[in-house]
């Protein structure tokens, strides 16, 4: 396995999209891998190094303003999920189409990078042959139950009015690992009271590729009716992995990722791609 740095991936302006490109030996697929919000692309090394050893090519790019991406969001610096569905997730599938020289194109897509993958399918943006998602899901606060359920919708509330004070979510402070851009937290907050995507772009509609949404028991911030719930808006299967491993389940499974990646491989290799 050898990991390629790219200065700039895709033209997002104006941002800086910095990506790494792992290659296995034998690749039979490219993955193109989104992070979550506020995650440096660098988390997810363990994970892309498994697939590669699976026979995966990876594309992990940096979300924009996060990590390496410069500029970081500001009152002058914005963008929403349309943005980085239809234009930063479409542009980058039309690079992979070129990396993986023939061979399928699959999106896995970690949290808000779910749902950035699963809004670029139901767009018909993106051209790529299938879509996973971890650790995502509809984000509708009654997928959770009773004080999670208010914890999430007053957290929308707050983060939402944040935006307002500062011109973007200063997400250092909150969580979320670095400041986010206000028209995506306000679209975010606005999934977590409504339990609905079309107020971001026209015509959505389930995708028509093979999809497979992964959970895990006791994550806190995707539980099992949030998992579903995006799979039944995708027509996906679910598989919702027992852990062995510490940490946060949301995240954890990135830097423990051997029942991941055997998850994905298995459902992959039934799809006959």
């Amino acid at each position: 396995m050898s990991v390629e740095n790219i200065e700039n991936l895709v033209e997002f302006p104006p941002f800086v999209i910095p990506a790494e490109h792992y290659r296995g030996s034998e690749p039979r697929a490219l993955a193109i891998l989104l992070p979550a919000m506020g995650t440096t692309a660098g988390f997810y090394g363990p994970f892309a190094a498994a697939l590669a050893d699976l026979g995966f090519d990876v594309l992990l790019p940096e979300l924009p303003g996060t990590g390496k991406s410069r500029p970081r969001p500001s009152w002058s610096v914005d963008y929403g999920y349309r943005e980085l569905a239809g234009r930063y997730l479409k542009d980058i599938a039309a690079r992979a189409r070129t990396l993986a020289d023939g061979k399928p194109v699959m999106v896995i897509g970690h949290s808000l990078g779910a749902h950035t993958a699963a809004l670029g399918a139901a767009m018909d943006a993106v051209d790529i042959d299938a879509l996973v998602t971890v650790a995502g899901g509809n984000i509708h606060y009654r997928n959770w139950r009773g004080m999670g359920s208010i914890k999430v919708y007053t957290a929308a509330q707050l983060f939402r009015a944040l935006t307002y004070l500062f011109g973007h979510l200063p997400g250092q402070f909150v969580g979320f690992g670095g400041p986010q851009a206000r028209t995506l937290l306000r679209q975010w907050s606005k999934i977590i009271r409504s339990g609905r995507f079309d107020h971001i772009a026209d015509g959505l509609h389930a995708p028509r590729l093979p999809a497979l949404c992964i959970g895990f028991p006791g994550d806190e911030f995707a539980p099992a009716a949030s998992v579903e719930g995006l799979a039944d808006w995708l027509q996906a299967e679910t598989a919702m992995l027992q852990r062995d491993w510490p940490g946060n389940p949301h995240s954890s499974w990135a830097r423990h990722p051997d029942a991941t990646v055997a998850c994905i491989d298995g459902w992959f290799r039934r799809q006959g791609l």
